[in-house]
């Protein structure tokens, strides 16, 4: 904020009288800024106490007052024998050129319009307080000497003529001021119109921002339920697979005990027989007691995310469903090239390679299948891991390719599918994982591609 002359100033007071609070702490706050003193007054009759107590040296005095307007608080002042020369600077919303003349009537210095220019109103304060006219007597008899913007005009004019120029001039200073008003009425029209635009925008995307959540809320409960759902059948799955599992060593084990009785009656039951026997017991129930806990792991959810290698979530996977292939013949081709480590949730990615691995067997049963095969290769490309898992039960019909992993689409026959094993797939891949899960038929069969 730019003060001129401070020093110079600050020993005038001057007194502001506006029956407006908000104009006149505005105009008083201006003016303390340049180093005046200010008193206040709200209307033209207590203006005159203050002018009797406080001999202000400058009033600047709204028009529009009650009880007393500005009109009539100048005249008064000019017939105060104490304050008859008291400069007064007349300020109002007003445009009528009768109120420059009766402004004049009343004896006032100054009449400015509202709003007023902060650098002409502190030029015009300025000015009255150092004394400083714009125009004074000129030399010759009625000239005029005006000094303005540094330099001196001699204008040869009577007062009639000077009033006719001065009142043709305000009329057109008051006009472009009317269009100026309008224009800012307009445009604060067109502001309150944008702001409630904005509002009720605002209010739409706020509501709309809501409801999105709310949807994403319901979708993730959603396949929270699926995830469920896939996992509750992919443990009848895996219950059959422990029944392939179990089925082999649990025969041996009968035929080992049945075997131990029947040397004993031959007498052909040795100690070191029975150690033998003993021996390869225990080591079939710790082969059934390691599927137990290989299964138990499969079950057991993923807290967080991992780094970890694909190539032994594949063998162990493989692993889990080895008794159920062998059962129906199916052989596995595994070829495992080198492979980046992955990040994600171990056995969600075992489960999308075991639902891929029984939609394979189930196609096989379908069609029937001689010599089924499932060939699962494990490469690199473009720095990413990709399995591939192809089989040769002649493929998904091009009828429905493009839905089998939409949720609850299933080809099978009612009670043989829930429709969410693929769909699961893909999400654990391409949400989880940051992956693709893509499928194409070979020619002799489906292949799925994973890529992570």
């Amino acid at each position: 904020m730019e003060i001129e002359n401070t020093a110079a100033f600050t020993r005038h007071h001057i007194l502001i009288v506006d029956d407006s609070p908000t104009q006149a702490k505005l105009l008083e706050q201006m003016l303390a800024e340049q180093g005046y003193r200010v008193l206040c007054a709200r209307n033209g009759s207590d203006a005159l106490e203050t002018i009797r107590s406080a001999r202000p040296d400058l009033v600047i005095s709204d028009i529009l007052m009650p009880e007393m307007d500005g009109f009539e608080l100048c005249r008064r002042v000019r017939q105060m024998p104490e304050a008859g020369q008291l400069p007064i600077i007349l300020l109002t919303h007003l445009n009528d050129p009768a109120d420059v003349l009766h402004s004049l009537e009343v004896g006032a210095d100054y009449f400015v319009s509202k709003p007023y220019s902060r650098k002409l109103l502190l030029s015009r304060i300025r000015a009255v307080l150092e004394g400083e006219r714009l125009c004074r007597q000129g030399e010759a008899e009625g000239e005029v000497s005006v000094g303005y913007r540094g330099r001196q005009y001699r204008v040869h004019a009577d007062c009639a003529h000077t009033l006719e120029l001065l009142l043709a001039t305000y009329e057109m200073a008051a006009e472009k001021n009317q269009e100026l008003l309008g224009a800012q009425a307009l445009l604060s029209k067109l502001n309150r119109e944008l702001e409630q635009r904005v509002l009720e925008r605002t209010a739409a995307l706020t509501q709309e921002t809501a409801e999105r959540l709310q949807a994403l809320e319901e979708l993730r409960k959603k396949d929270e339920v699926l995830m469920q759902q896939s996992r509750q059948a992919a443990m009848g799955e895996m219950i059959g697979n422990i029944a392939h599992q179990w089925r082999q060593p649990l025969n041996a084990v009968g035929l080992l005990v049945q075997d131990l009785t029947l040397s004993y009656e031959y007498g052909n039951f040795t100690r070191e027989y029975l150690e033998s026997s003993t021996g390869k017991i225990m080591q079939m129930i710790r082969h059934m007691s390691q599927t137990i806990d290989d299964f138990r792991n499969f079950f057991t959810p993923d807290k967080e995310k991992t780094e970890f290698h694909l190539e032994k979530v594949l063998r162990r996977t493989l692993a889990l469903v080895d008794g159920s292939l062998n059962d129906k013949g199916i052989i596995i081709e595994l070829e495992a090239g080198e492979v980046p480590p992955v990040t994600g949730h171990p056995n969600e990615f075992s489960q999308v390679l075991l639902n891929i691995i029984n939609n394979a067997m189930d196609a096989f049963c379908e069609r029937k299948v001689r010599a089924p095969r499932v060939k699962v290769t494990l490469s690199s490309h473009d720095k990413k891991a990709v399995v591939t898992i192809a089989d040769n039960a002649g493929g998904i019909p091009d009828g429905v390719i493009g839905r089998i992993f939409e949720p609850y689409f299933t080809t099978k026959e009612q009670g043989k599918g829930t429709g969410i094993g693929l769909f699961m797939a893909k999400n654990i891949v391409e949400k989880s994982m940051n992956g693709s899960l893509t499928v194409r038929n070979t020619g002799e069969g489906a292949e799925f591609r994973i890529e992570v």
